[in-house]
């Protein structure tokens, strides 16, 4: 961006929008990585999902009640089992993952607005000190 004949204030203003842009990148690549990984997981399940787990376990202790109260609950029981054992699939897993990571996908969002910022007036000011010494050798 500066050149090797740049002087050493244009060579900082291109130091700092290369760091903001290093910044993007890792932030982009950050996301990237923790939604591909969530998404790559065959058994990704929630937080929320994982504690009917122990509805499930629950289900499966109740069959073990007495004959007849076994007979009464087991169809809930059933279908405790089968909702614990699923798993989100498509694009209600991809929702599931963002709701998971709204928190930590928010805190990424504001970095990256930083690092965008700070690269924008970073090359404001090295077009601006660009122009200026464009200037003076004419």
């Amino acid at each position: 961006m500066g050149g090797a004949n740049a002087s050493s204030e244009i060579q900082e203003f291109a130091r700092r929008i290369a760091e903001a842009q290093i910044d993007l990148r890792r932030v982009r690549c950050a996301r990237h990585s923790l939604l591909s990984s969530a998404l790559g997981d065959l058994d990704y399940d929630s937080p929320q999902a994982a504690r009917t787990k122990v509805a499930a376990y629950v289900a499966k202790r109740i069959v073990r009640l007495t004959p007849e109260a076994a007979q009464l609950l087991k169809p809930l029981a059933v279908r405790i089992l089968d909702y614990a054992r699923s798993r989100p699939e498509g694009p209600q897993k991809f929702a599931t993952i963002l709701s998971d990571m709204t928190q930590r996908l928010a805190v990424m969002d504001r970095y990256e607005r930083r690092a965008l910022s700070r690269r924008k007036f970073a090359i404001r000011a090295f077009e601006t000190a660009r122009r200026q010494a464009a200037s003076a050798r004419e």
